[in-house]
This record gives structure tokens, C-alpha cells and sequence, in this order.
């Protein structure tokens, strides 16, 4: 077995406070940037999206040492034609509006207290926003199940350029997307396999992120709306991009996402086999010799995995949950070889936040899973029951990744994207059903403009 070994800067940020700008990447900035500007509210998100899924998460310029990702600029102009447009008038607070804010303000607090200056809140402010204005984005743009069919539609389209790339990538072993800076010119490898990340700032984020979008891309296949063959592409080009990143977590992301999928007939039924899921692991942690999630150590799908990394640096949080539970801490290098390296995005709530950000989180989660599922209840159309069921399923895909991956670079404003489109499409409305008589009032959720 190959000894790993820990490169330098492992677990920090390579490219803050650097200014990196590609000719072609600022070209096609402003491009999207005009785009965004001219184009109608429908396609307003496309240009964000390409920015995101396109470009390496590296590009930026520094401006007095805050730094402005390509990502955050195209958050920021979008946001604020959704302003212009009078679009974030029309969003009716909720539960979950008010935990994610919650949780991005008491980051901001926890970090002030770690650092003890007013330079903590600086540092961490800019993660803020790229959480909540991300968030802000799908609540404003993704009101609809037309406006979510046309996001996964153009998906869709862009996974099949994106598939051209990854299987270059694999053949060649040099990565194209080298050139605009911040991921690797020669592909990655482990155990002799080559795990290409394509535009992505890491293997894993890029194999979590078409994972993810599978599920609701299946869904609209089986709902049998949207364009078939498009669809069809899509469906077969994503888990080929998975399976060429080489990484055991997009896999495994893949297997839960088609396990969820074929679990739709039992969707009525889900609390009691959450409730029976809990009480199962519960069961399995007191009669075993080592705690439950010592099974994430077994985990090893595509060969070379870190499962025992996984678990330990479970282990190891809770050992020392003395040093987070307040505020985080600054430091959790000294909990073990390689402990820097946070892949637990709840572990990462903790060390970020404290307890307090964890249960924000966390309780976060859970009001979208309402959401979902009180939406199911009452739709009536049989393509939305299948599309809210493929985000379900994807919220779930997210939740078991959480246990193996932190997300960073491109995949925070992808995912936090996904969660305002969560809110916003299973915001109930009172409508008038033409079945019901005029005294009557029944509860929808939101359809198409």
C-alpha cells in the first residue's frame, strides 16, 4: 500500500487573497454578465449556472484582500437584477428562510468571538453570502416546477460537453481546464486509477455534483415532461462523469440516489421508515463493539477510499467536542494525522459554528424534508409528485454525503441554489380547485407561471 502523504497547504485554502483572472475566464464573466442583463427572467439563472459548473472555482479577482469568485460576482449581479425586477418581493418568509439566515449570522458572530477582532467577521462574511445569496437566488428564480424543469433541462445539455471533457481527461490524463488556473494540469490518481475533476476544484465535488442532479433529472423522465431525448442524454452522460471522478463518496451518492428513486411507491410511508431507520442504527450502535459510525471505515467502492479517515474524524470531534461546542475552534490539526482535512460537512458545522450552528443546520435539513413532504401530500399532478420526489431524493443524496464530503468551491452556491428552489417550489398556495365548491379552499403547491 502506498504511504499518503500530506501535501502542502493540506486542508487550507490555496488561493485566497490571489488574485487569478483567465483571459477566456474574464471574457466569458462579461459575457455572462451581459447575458444576465438581456436575457428574460426565465433564462436569467443560465448564465450563474455556466459560471458555475464550467469554470474552475479558482478564478477570482482580490480587491483590498476580499476576494471576488467568478461565482460570487455572478451571485451578486443576479441578485440584484432580482431586485431591480421587484423578484424578492414576492418571497413569503418561512421557517426555513429564517434557520439559513439564522445559521449564516452566527457564523459570522462565532468567527468574530474565535479570532477575538472584528476580522473574524470579515473572513467569514464572504462564505456567508455565498451561502444565503445562492440561497436567495433559487427562492427568487425557482418559484415554479417550470422554472426547476428548465434548470435540469439545461443541466442536462451541459452534461454532455462536460462528458466530452471528463473522458478526455481520462484518456489523456491532463486536465484542459488547467489553463484558467486553481485545478491540476496532469489528473489526479490513486492505486493507479485517474480521477478527473474537470472544472471542479476536487474529484469528489465534481462527481457529488452531477450525482446529485441525476435523481431530479430521472424524475422529469418518469413524470414524462420536458424533452425526452435531452433527458435521455442526461441520464446517461452523469453517471458516466461520476464513475470517470473515480471517488467512492459520487458513487455511493449514485447507488442512495437510484435507491431513493425506486422507493417513490412508498412515499407515503416515509416518516415510519425514517423513524424505523433511526431506531435500526440505534440497535446496531449499542450491540456492536464500535460505534455505528465506525462503518463508514468499510466503505471502499472504487479502491484507495479513506473510510477509516471518515469515521475517525467523527470520533475525533467528539472527543474533543469541548474545544468546539461554543463558538468552534480555530485549529483541529492536533486531533490527529490528517484531521485538518474536515470531510463531515456536520463536523464543519461544529468546528465552524459551535452546536448552535450544527443545530441550525441541521434543523435546516429537516424543515426542507417537510416541506418536501407536505407538498407531496397535497399535489395532484402525477409529473410534480414525481419531481418533488426526485428532490427529495437529492436532498437525501446530500444528507448521506455530508457524512463523507465538505462542500467548498462551486458546489456551496450549486447546493444552497437547490435548497431556495426546495422552499420556493413547495410553498403552498391557496387556489380555488375547479373540482371544489366556491366555499372551499384547498392547499397546492406552487405551479408554473
Amino acid at each position: 500500500m502506498t504511504e499518503r502523504v500530506m501535501p502542502e497547504h493540506f486542508g487550507g485554502a490555496l488561493w485566497a487573497d490571489q488574485t487569478m483572472v483567465h483571459p477566456i475566464g474574464l471574457a466569458a464573466l462579461l459575457a455572462a454578465l451581459l447575458a444576465l442583463f438581456v436575457l428574460p427572467r426565465r433564462f436569467q439563472l443560465i448564465p450563474l449556472l455556466l459560471i458555475a459548473v464550467a469554470l474552475p472555482g479558482a478564478q477570482r479577482i482580490v480587491v483590498l484582500s476580499l476576494d471576488f469568485t467568478f461565482v460570487r460576482i455572478m451571485i451578486m449581479a443576479t441578485l440584484s437584477v432580482a431586485i431591480l425586477n421587484g423578484q424578492l418581493r414576492t418571497i413569503r418568509w418561512g421557517l426555513p428562510d429564517s434557520l439559513i439566515l439564522a445559521a449564516t449570522m452566527w457564523n459570522m458572530l462565532a468567527s468574530g468571538i474565535l479570532v477575538g477582532s472584528i476580522d473574524g467577521v470579515i473572513t467569514s462574511a464572504g462564505g456567508a453570502f455565498d451561502t444565503f445569496g445562492a440561497y436567495l437566488v433559487g427562492r427568487a428564480y425557482l418559484h415554479s416546477f417550470a422554472d426547476m424543469r428548465r434548470l435540469l433541462l439545461c443541466f442536462a445539455l451541459l452534461s454532455l460537453p462536460m462528458l466530452a471533457f471528463f473522458v478526455l481527461e481520462q484518456l489523456s490524463g491532463r486536465n484542459v481546464f488547467s489553463v484558467f488556473g486553481g485545478v491540476p494540469a496532469e489528473t489526479l490518481a490513486r492505486y493507479g486509477r485517474l480521477r478527473a475533476q474537470g472544472p471542479f476544484m476536487h474529484p469528489i465535488m465534481a462527481g457529488i455534483c452531477w450525482a446529485t442532479i441525476l435523481p431530479c433529472l430521472v424524475a422529469l423522465w418518469q413524470g414524462k415532461v420536458g424533452t425526452r431525448l435531452l433527458i435521455a442524454a442526461g441520464i446517461a452522460s452523469m453517471p458516466l462523469i461520476v464513475m470517470a471522478t473515480a471517488s467512492s463518496t459520487p458513487v455511493v451518492a449514485l447507488m442512495c440516489g437510484f435507491a431513493g428513486l425506486a422507493c417513490y411507491a412508498f412515499r407515503h410511508y416515509m416518516r415510519a421508515m425514517a423513524l424505523g431507520m433511526v431506531a435500526v442504527l440505534t440497535v446496531l450502535h449499542f450491540s456492536m463493539d464500535t460505534p455505528v459510525w465506525h462503518l463508514l471505515s468499510r466503505i471502499d467502492i472504487t479502491g484507495g477510499s479513506t473510510g477509516w479517515h471518515r469515521y475517525n474524524l467523527i470520533q475525533q470531534s467528539i472527543n474533543h467536542v469541548g474545544e468546539w461546542w461554543a463558538f468552534g475552534t480555530t485549529a483541529t490539526a492536533h486531533w490527529g494525522w490528517g484531521m485538518q482535512d474536515i470531510t463531515n460537512q456536520y463536523v464543519l458545522e461544529g468546528v465552524d459554528g459551535g452546536v448552535v450552528q450544527l443545530l441550525l443546520f441541521s434543523f435546516f435539513l429537516l424543515a426542507l424534508f417537510v416541506r418536501l413532504g407536505r407538498a407531496q401530500r397535497f399535489t395532484r399532478s402525477h409529473a410534480q409528485s414525481r419531481l418533488l420526489w426526485g428532490m427529495a431524493v437529492a436532498l437525501f443524496v446530500h444528507c448521506v454525503s455530508f457524512l463523507a464530503v465538505s462542500y467548498f468551491g462551486q458546489m456551496v452556491c450549486l447546493f444552497y441554489l437547490f435548497c431556495g428552489a426546495v422552499v420556493a417550489v413547495t410553498e403552498l398556495r391557496r387556489r380555488l380547485p375547479a373540482a371544489t365548491r366556491p366555499t372551499q379552499k384547498a392547499l397546492t403547491p406552487a405551479t408554473s407561471n
